[in-house]
């Protein structure tokens, strides 16, 4: 038998688990390292990972509530049955249940990224017709610019005319 104070809790731990690894009863292991059942029962399911606060607060929930948690942990319909003591048919409706609710965050980021699109759809039209209209304003002011030019040439002909006449007057 251990010594109680002779051991830390640490040390007791370690021991409980090595006896509870070795298939050892409660019973033996809570009289061979003096532990209460409770305690023991803690101990095991810290080291398998079930974590005491996560049952705490599933206590008191729906089977519904429960089976929705364990989907959630990637666990299927028939871990779920076996762990809640449920019907296959049951645990298969809750399972379609959770495929739905976790499906409506996709149908709104969905939604969402249609809307964003047709949003730059609009935008990119917008800004093709713009870009229609600047090429518009560009030919129209090239037009403009050529006729000028045109004018201005035709002006500089006639005052070359008028120059030389002016010229053949003086010198005349």
């Amino acid at each position: 038998m251990v010594n109680p104070f002779a051991e830390t809790p640490e040390e007791k731990k370690e021991l409980a688990l090595h006896m509870h690894h070795n298939r050892h009863t409660y019973r033996e292991i809570c009289k061979e390292v003096r532990l209460s059942p409770s305690t023991l029962s803690r101990i095991i399911k810290e080291d398998s990972g079930i974590v005491e606060d996560s049952q705490n607060k599933m206590a008191g929930k729906s089977k519904e509530a429960k089976a929705l948690a364990l989907y959630d942990q990637d666990k299927v319909p028939l871990e779920a049955a076996i762990e809640l003591d449920i019907t296959t048919d049951q645990a298969i409706d809750f399972y379609q249940k959770f495929q739905q609710i976790t499906c409506i965050p996709l149908e709104n980021r969905r939604l969402h990224l249609q809307k964003e699109i047709e949003a730059i759809e609009s935008a990119r039209d917008k800004v093709n017709s713009h870009l229609m209209y600047l090429r518009n304003q560009i030919a129209e002011q090239s037009r403009i610019l050529q006729d000028f030019k045109s004018q201005t040439k035709q002006c500089r002909n006639e005052l070359f005319v008028l120059y030389c006449q002016r010229n053949q007057l003086l010198a005349g």
